[in-house]
């Protein structure tokens, strides 16, 4: 059975453990070792064949001790260097140590050394242990907080919480459930970011190198990942750890304060749905969010002067001086009509005429800028409200959307608060998380362009996040009739049909999102349909389309994530040794994928790779997922195989109750009891596979 205490990178070190943990592994040095200036691990250089000419002395020097340090598996000192190999699994890393005091670098001894590598390599174990989690392999909770714990001006990065919660409750399937999020994140991310699980399937990640708009884009991305896989709820919160506020928190550490604001904002994320997030940044200061509720004095304003009228106009000046307030003002009927809170003045017009709101506007700033150079020109959002509107308060944040929208064109804009306005300010509530206020705002956007395509697209996006799976596709496919991004609208409709396992649908919606013309904004996305097209081919037993598209795409990428398709689409076409070869990739690259197992296993058999390894690879796929019966029919075949008729016959007993792997269970059991010499059960088995073949 699965292990459930040591994860098997518990027991021993890796190259990769002298990246994330030198720090605390130079420390040790130190400790072992005093007067060094600097230590730095190295990998160790490949033997030359000769010397290269440009090569200095010193160079020369240094490789020939490493290469004699890494092939005597001993210690080498050099002029004041020395190099210190340490053995890891089937390679070698090289410790650099520099600035040893001349008197020590003399008289240390190589025999003291010897003896100093082992007792090195066991307190570089106990850091990984103490610093690594038991269970999955991953950096620790431990790690993550002495990580967090350094002066808030060191901060920099993007903190990431994720919580994935299995459906059932059994212990069992929550470890093959965590198993399968370690796979999945692990492929996603690529060894990108630093990755941590804190228990209780919450996983966290600091992702250094981020630009601004890093949260929203990620945190979507990553619930796709999983919702592609059927994974039934998952949540997630980011936090922007540079500028972080933290002198109001009375926590005892930089790390808890952080992680509390992280906490919150995962506890957010949860409300709002099974597949949400929540920006903790954005509930870090809600005042300066661009469309944060307008203040109370603003609104008693707007009902004071509006409340005689049912058209009206509101128009907002986002900055300006004095002299942009006396136009204002010149141009308002009453002295109340006018108002400036916060560097932003308001003027209310009792018109609606869009003509000539857009000619006032420009009149205003037009007299305004005639002034010396460096002067900032203001943006003008405008909002007409008529008795269709729901309430007149709603106009002052409608001009705010209209100034976001603005935003994307040069000083001095007017735009009247339209459909693209809601766009714009659907994905800013995205951005956050927000998705029922973004699904109001997409709304809104299509009642005044029923047939807006970037609307419908991003309408759908938040239907499937929100498991509205029907009303998602009525989007995408209505936006497939538009003009308006209409790869877009095929890429999202396919994703939503390969997640209702409509293999057929969406390789055909797939087919035509690669068919339209291509644009420079869709490279990423062109390559994630290859890469799910050759997915949906594997699964559709379309072996040969699959490969021409999965082969490349691989050579291209190089991610792991491909070796277990090339696996099974090198198999479907019949290229064993090149299936082997990617399979065992696939292995390396998540042990515990018990497809890939399996599947080897049965590989193994037909090439007389090994019976007892090709069994004992099927047993342990059964063991990580009990519950598949596919797996139970490969194993009852490699049972038969090494001769275990009797362990054969009881694997296939539920294989007989289910109508997918009936037939195959019934033909094996006909094999089974000619091997046994019962020719009546042979005949009697055989007589009921024929049946149920008539039956499908």
């Amino acid at each position: 059975m699965l292990e459930f205490f040591n994860h098997d990178l518990f027991n021993s070190l890796q190259r990769c453990d002298f990246i994330r943990f030198a720090p605390e592994f130079i420390q040790v040095i130190d400790a072992n070792i005093p007067t060094l200036e600097s230590v730095t691990f190295l990998d160790p250089v490949m033997p030359q064949p000769a010397d290269s000419s440009d090569e200095s002395e010193e160079n020369r020097r240094e490789r020939e001790a490493m290469e004699e340090a890494a092939a005597s598996n001993r210690p080498v000192k050099t002029a004041d260097v020395l190099y210190l190999p340490l053995a890891v699994g089937d390679t070698t890393v090289i410790a650099e140590l520099k600035g040893l005091d001349d008197y020590l670098f003399r008289k240390i001894g190589n025999d003291w050394l010897e003896d100093l590598q082992p007792q090195l390599m066991r307190e570089f174990l106990l850091i990984k242990r103490a610093n690594i989690d038991s269970l999955t392999g991953l950096l620790s909770s431990f790690h993550l907080h002495e990580s967090l714990n350094v002066e808030t001006g060191a901060l920099s990065g993007v903190l990431v919480l994720l919580s994935v919660s299995p459906k059932g409750s059994n212990a069992f399937y929550a470890r093959s459930y965590l198993n399968k999020t370690v796979s999945l994140l692990k492929g996603f991310i690529d060894e990108r970011f630093l990755l941590y699980y804190i228990g209780q399937s919450c996983f966290a990640m600091i992702c250094k190198d981020t630009d601004p708009g890093f949260s929203s884009a990620f945190a979507p991305s990553l619930l796709n990942l999983f919702k592609r896989e059927s994974c039934s709820r998952v949540n997630v919160a980011t936090l922007n750890l540079a500028h972080l506020d933290l002198n109001s928190d009375t926590s005892s550490s930089v790390s808890e304060a952080i992680m509390k604001k992280a906490w919150a904002a995962l506890h957010i994320a949860s409300k709002r749905g099974p597949f949400a997030f929540c920006n903790a940044s954005v509930l870090e200061n809600l005042a300066a969010h661009p469309l944060a509720p307008p203040s109370t004095r603003l609104k008693r304003w707007l009902q004071r002067v509006a409340r005689k009228y049912n058209n009206f106009s509101l128009l907002q000046f986002a900055g300006g001086d004095e002299k942009l307030l006396e136009n204002i003002k010149a141009q308002a009927g009453r002295k109340e009509d006018v108002v400036t809170i916060e560097g932003n003045s308001f003027l209310f017009l009792p018109m609606v005429d869009r003509k000539e709101l857009k000619n006032i506007a420009g009149k205003i700033i037009a007299g305004s800028i005639k002034k010396p150079t460096g002067v900032s020109i203001p943006n003008v959002g405008i909002a007409i409200y008529s008795q269709n509107e729901r309430s007149k308060s709603d106009m002052l944040l409608s001009c705010r959307k209209a100034l976001c929208h603005a935003a994307f064109f040069e000083p001095g804009s007017v735009v009247i608060c339209d459909a693209v306005s809601f766009n714009i300010s659907g994905d800013i509530y995205y951005g956050d998380g927000d998705l029922v206020r973004a699904v109001t705002e997409y709304k809104k956007g299509l009642q005044l362009s029923p047939e807006d395509g970037n609307l419908l697209n991003s309408l759908g996006v938040c239907y499937a996040q929100m498991n509205r799976h029907k009303d998602a596709v009525r989007c995408f496919e209505e936006a497939t009739k538009s003009k308006d991004d209409r790869f877009m609208a095929l890429y999202n409709l396919g994703f939503e049909l390969q997640q209702q396992t409509d293999k057929l649908a969406a390789i055909k919606t797939f087919s035509s999102a690669l068919a339209c013309p291509t644009e420079k904004s869709q490279k990423v996305a062109r390559k994630d349909i290859s890469f799910q097209l050759s997915v949906l081919c594997c699964q559709g037993k379309l072996y040969k389309k699959g490969l021409a598209l999965l082969q490349p795409w691989y050579d291209n990428e190089a991610n792991g994530k491909a070796l277990r398709y090339l696996g099974e689409l090198h198999s479907g076409v019949g290229d064993y040794k090149k299936a082997m070869k990617y399979l065992q990739l696939a292995i390396r690259y998540d042990e515990y994928d018990a497809e890939v197992l399996s599947l080897l296993g049965e590989i193994y058999l037909q090439q007389n790779e090994g019976d007892d390894i090709a069994l004992r690879l099927c047993e342990k796929a059964v063991e990580l997922n009990p519950d598949s019966l596919h797996l139970k029919i490969r194993l009852a075949r490699a049972q038969m195989h090494c001769g275990d008729l009797a362990a054969a016959g009881k694997i296939l007993q539920p294989c007989l109750r289910n109508k997918k792997t009936r037939l195959a269970a019934l033909q094996l059991k006909v094999i089974l009891a000619n091997d046994q010499g019962n020719s009546v059960a042979a005949a009697k088995w055989q007589a009921k596979a024929e049946q149920f073949s008539v039956l499908l």
